[in-house]
């Protein structure tokens, strides 16, 4: 794994299919990131970008609960306990219970319930994709 120096970047395909996308990025509790979104992805027939779709109140049970279906989110480690939701863009400081992870790499996912990943679809560029995000380490 590797870390970022600062104003450094890196940017990761996400493939919408696995519970987890690795970006092979560690993260040390107090460093900033900044993260940017874009592309497309399809959930079964929906194609959408990184800030998903909702319908009422069936999101309520997304892995990230309130968090729109196919809405890009993060964790730190595989472990939904410790995902956020990331959208198109946000700054993010990695948070001081990231000491305790086993695991402090970086993961991406769409954003649905854990037993409707068989209908994900990344997409071609012709079709707006894939979907991707860059990250900076801004502090």
């Amino acid at each position: 794994m590797a870390q970022l120096a600062l104003a450094e970047s890196l940017t990761l395909t996400v493939d919408p299919r696995p519970l987890f996308v690795p970006s092979g990025l560690l993260v040390i509790p107090g460093e900033r990131y900044r993260f940017a979104a874009g592309g497309k992805w399809q959930d079964w027939f929906r194609t959408v970008g990184p800030t998903g779709w909702k319908l009422w109140p069936l999101h309520l049970k997304n892995r990230v609960p309130g968090a729109a279906f196919f809405y890009l989110c993060a964790s730190i480690g595989a472990d939904d306990a410790n995902a956020f939701a990331v959208g198109a863009g946000l700054d993010w400081t990695v948070p001081d219970a990231a000491a305790n992870a086993p695991d402090r790499q970086l993961y991406f996912f769409a954003n649905d319930w854990r037993a409707c990943y068989g209908n994900n679809h990344p997409l071609p560029p012709e079709q707006g994709g894939p979907l991707t995000v860059a990250i900076t380490r801004i502090a």
